[in-house]
C-alpha cells in the first residue's frame, strides 16, 4: 500500500493520501511527483522570494518512507518543485529544482489543501469552493455540445481560407 504525506506551514496538521482509500487524489498527486525521482535538474534554484508557501510531499510504501519533494504551485513563472539530495530511502540522487505541472495547484486543492484564500470542501476532496464531488460523473452531453462547437467553428475556418485562397488564385489568373 502507498501513501503521500503532505505537511506544511499554512497546514493545521499533516493530509495523507492512501492508495487504497484516496484513489483519485492519490493518482493525482503522486503523478505530480513521480516522474522526478531521478531525472537531472532542469533549473537553476530561483529566489526565495519568488517560490510561495512550501508544500513538503513525502511518498511511502508500507509505511516505509521512499521520496520526499518540496512543491511550490504559487511561485512566479509557474509550479516549481525541489527534490532534495537527502531521500528517506538513502539512495542517491543529487538535489535538482523542475519546473512542476499546471496541475499541481488542483491537485493540491483535490487533496484537500488551502490554496490562494480558497476554502476546501469540508471532508477533504476538491477545494477551492467547488459544490461538485472530485468523483462527480462527466456531463457527456456538454461534452458533445462543446465538441460540436469546436468542430463546427474549425470547418468554418477551413471553408473561409479555402474560399480565400480560390479568390486569389482567380484573380492571378485573370492577371496573367
Amino acid at each position: 500500500m502507498r501513501s503521500i504525506t503532505i505537511t506544511s506551514d499554512v497546514l493545521t496538521a499533516p493530509i495523507v493520501l492512501r492508495s487504497d482509500q484516496h484513489q483519485r487524489q492519490f493518482a493525482a498527486l503522486a503523478g505530480e511527483v513521480d516522474w522526478l525521482a531521478a531525472g537531472p535538474s532542469t533549473l537553476k534554484a530561483p529566489t526565495a522570494d519568488k517560490l510561495g508557501p512550501k508544500f513538503v510531499v513525502v511518498s511511502a510504501v508500507n509505511g516505509v518512507d521512499k521520496q520526499t519533494f518540496d512543491l511550490y504551485p504559487l511561485a512566479a513563472g509557474g509550479p516549481r518543485v525541489f527534490r532534495p539530495a537527502a531521500q528517506p530511502d538513502k539512495r542517491k540522487v543529487t538535489a535538482a529544482w523542475f519546473l512542476g505541472r499546471f496541475s499541481m495547484d488542483a491537485s493540491l486543492r483535490g487533496a484537500g489543501v488551502l490554496l490562494g484564500g480558497t476554502a476546501p470542501v469540508e471532508g477533504g476532496g476538491v477545494g477551492g469552493g467547488l459544490v461538485e464531488s472530485a468523483t462527480a460523473e462527466p456531463d457527456i452531453r456538454a461534452m458533445v455540445g462543446d465538441w460540436q462547437r469546436f468542430v463546427g467553428l474549425n470547418g468554418a475556418v477551413v471553408v473561409v481560407i479555402a474560399l480565400g485562397v480560390f479568390a486569389i488564385a482567380y484573380a492571378f489568373r485573370r492577371t496573367i
